[in-house]
């Protein structure tokens, strides 16, 4: 018979205590080393889209990784830059927490509109400018110090830590599924952080509990073999104006997609979600502030501004382009027109289906010939508002920031959440450093420092938490 020694609460919570105490301390007389990594490494430039710098961004995250105490592989995809896998194994820990991450960036134009050069990772007044700053290389510097507290403090982390840094999330992860087939025997575990996270206009932490999906397509219209005088278009078909007829076709003036089928397999709110997001807080003036809009489209506002934002689909053109764009003028007929669209989708709606009623549709109004070039889908994903994980972050949030957390049932934003949540059925939170002022994907995105040093340690408390509600 196995006589085990109860631990006296005050002494066990005391203990907590002062650990957590060591990792806060550790992470204040750390934090300047930690701002000189993410200067490092948003110096580097990691275009996905340019394939720009991504073997070097590569090397310099494992290297990272590595000085951290992880263990690391590179995936090569066929086509694509390295994927890093890193293992930290812990000797007083059975369970796992798995960390997704990536190192590529947007690209930087227009360059013009920066203050700073784009990977200068410059530091003014509290903040780092640089592309990647926030999205996504303050989120893996900001971890890498979390993680290297928890070792310190205590000799050891309380938990297994999985780690999978890509590099093309912002371009789709058209290899993602690759490593995923590869590495899913080794990719168990209990639960997940995601790439993601931080505060909202009121400095609240936001703990995020799912994506919407995205279908990304381009299309293109040929209508000559070459550009020729505009004196030609009484009677040559101009490409910019099919494009055009053919877009308008998508989208009603209530911004109802009108594709056959589009909404035919939506997963609606449940009642518990519908009551979390009646209860969140409203930003609309800070949003209407930042962007200079005086209102919202279809004049949405509260609870239907809410429910639009996180619950429906949507179909945005991204880019849209044809004949001359340059200074002045030039009396051009072209012979191509091209637009970029992402549709934004939610739960159960299928993007490899939902583009096959695309094209359906434009067969069915007279555009078959207009050529449809998929660049990018993920499904929807979502993690039970009751998931234990997404109750510590919110717990660990609150301790951290002094301010009750936000729960978000979803992000508007899409990634490739799904694969941990629908294929490793893992639940899944994305917490962590960012600010809704970080200008990400535009000039001057920039990493408050306060907010890196916080996120840290709201990291490394639900390391903790994770490990001991589990044990």
């Amino acid at each position: 018979m196995t006589i085990q020694r109860r631990i006296p609460l005050a002494k066990a919570l005391s203990d907590v205590d002062t650990r957590q105490r060591e990792i806060s301390e550790y992470i204040d007389r750390n934090k300047d080393r930690f701002v000189e990594k993410l200067r490092i490494l948003c110096q580097q430039p990691s275009v996905s889209a340019q394939n720009l710098g991504m073997t070097e961004a590569a090397q310099l995250v494992e290297r990272f990784l590595k000085e951290t105490g992880f263990t690391t592989e590179s995936f090569s995809p066929t086509h694509g830059p390295p994927i890093i896998f890193g293992e930290l194994l812990s000797k007083r820990g059975s369970k796992t927490l798995l960390v997704y991450n990536h190192y590529d960036v947007q690209p930087v134009e227009p360059v013009d509109l920066w203050t700073h050069p784009p990977f200068s990772a410059a530091v003014e007044d509290g903040r780092i400018y640089a592309r990647g700053a926030s999205d996504n290389k303050g989120n893996i510097v900001s971890r890498l110090m979390a993680i290297d507290a928890c070792q310190k403090a205590g000799g050891d982390v309380p938990c297994h830590i999985k780690w999978v840094i890509e590099g093309e999330e912002e371009i789709g992860s058209p290899h993602f599924a690759e490593f995923i087939a590869k590495y899913k025997g080794r990719l168990s575990g209990e639960s997940a952080i995601w790439e993601f996270g931080g505060l909202d206009y009121d400095d609240r932490p936001l703990v995020t509990l799912g994506l919407k999906g995205m279908l990304y397509v381009e299309f293109k219209v040929q209508t000559a073999l070459k550009d020729s005088h505009s004196a030609r278009a009484a009677v040559v078909e101009n490409p910019a104006w099919r494009l055009v007829r053919m877009l308008d076709t998508i989208q009603d003036e209530d911004g109802r997609i009108l594709i056959e089928g589009w909404y035919d397999d939506v997963k609606p709110f449940t009642p518990e979600e519908l009551e979390v997001i009646r209860s969140m807080p409203l930003e609309e003036h800070s949003i209407r502030d930042e962007l200079g809009i005086k209102s919202f489209l279809y004049g949405l506002t509260g609870f239907e501004f809410k429910k639009a934002f996180y619950g429906n689909p949507t179909a945005n053109i991204a880019g849209i382009w044809s004949g001359y764009t340059g200074p002045g003028h030039k009396t051009v007929l072209p012979s191509v027109a091209r637009a970029k669209m992402d549709f934004r989708l939610v739960p159960d709606q299928d993007p490899a289906r939902l583009a096959g009623k695309l094209k359906q549709h434009l067969a069915r109004h007279g555009f078959e010939d207009i050529e449809v070039s998929l660049q990018a889908e993920n499904p929807a994903a979502r993690t039970p508002i009751s998931s234990p994980i997404a109750k510590m972050a919110a717990r660990a949030g609150k301790e951290v920031f002094h301010k009750e957390p936000v729960t978000l049932v979803t992000s508007a934003a899409s990634g490739p959440m799904h694969y941990f949540t629908n294929t490793l059925r893992l639940p899944t939170v994305a917490i962590g450093c960012n600010h809704p002022r970080s200008n990400t994907h535009a000039p001057d995105e920039n990493q408050r420092i306060d907010v890196f040093v916080q996120g840290a340690k709201w990291i490394a408390i639900v390391i903790e938490d994770f490990a001991k509600s589990l044990e």
